[in-house]
């Protein structure tokens, strides 16, 4: 399912052991913002006893634990693999333009060639002509803008090394816990790595 929102990692990914049920998840404490993972399906739909109840936060400091350490291998990869991947986007972009440009300036010279050919006392026909040039040639301005723009926009450092990178996928850790990430990303890593974690509880 789509990750919901709040912090907790696990919400919609906890099924109970005992009932095989799906835990509900709700937040406590006078913020409304500790995570609490309870087995309460059979209660409200059948009247049966509860059956687990848990807090979340040691959970999910868990989870988050071995979760980062079968990411971090592949942070490396992963973080060169998505450097080349936007490089190539924006040679794609880079070239598509360039093609359009081509074409372009073929259209407009050849209405300049029409235009040059057209007998100039049928000013009918070469005022026709003009308009069909000038057009032409606002193509070609229009497309040499969006080149220009699309320069602009395009980092002019250098692509970054392997070492370079090495440190950014070290960083994972610092990245996963700054105030700024979002966790709803965190929790769409989580359901790419994690599909269903069965819980449990020692009653002694």
């Amino acid at each position: 399912g789509a990750p919901k929102h709040g912090a907790a990692l696990l919400a919609g990914l906890v099924r109970c052991h005992r009932c095989g049920r799906k835990l509900t998840l709700r937040y406590t404490g006078v913020k409304h913002n500790i995570p609490r993972y309870s087995c309460w399906r059979g209660l409200l739909d059948n009247g049966e006893p509860r059956c687990i109840a848990f807090g979340g936060m040691r959970v999910d400091d868990a989870i988050e634990e071995a979760l980062l350490q079968v990411v971090e291998p592949g942070a490396i990869d992963a973080a060169a693999a998505a450097a080349c991947e936007a490089a190539d986007r924006r040679d794609q972009v880079r070239d598509a333009l360039e093609r359009d440009l081509e074409a372009a300036r073929y259209q407009a010279d050849r209405a300049s060639r029409q235009y040059n050919a057209a007998d100039p006392e049928n000013r009918l026909v070469a005022a026709a002509l003009e308009q069909r040039w000038n057009q032409a040639l606002t193509r070609v301005r229009e497309v040499e803008e969006k080149i220009a723009a699309h320069d602009a926009a395009t980092p002019t450092k250098a692509p970054l090394t392997s070492s370079q990178i090495e440190t950014l996928a070290g960083d994972l850790r610092k990245v996963w816990s700054a105030p700024a990430t979002d966790a709803r990303l965190k929790k769409r890593i989580v359901r790419t790595v994690i599909q269903e974690v069965i819980a449990d509880i020692d009653d002694e």
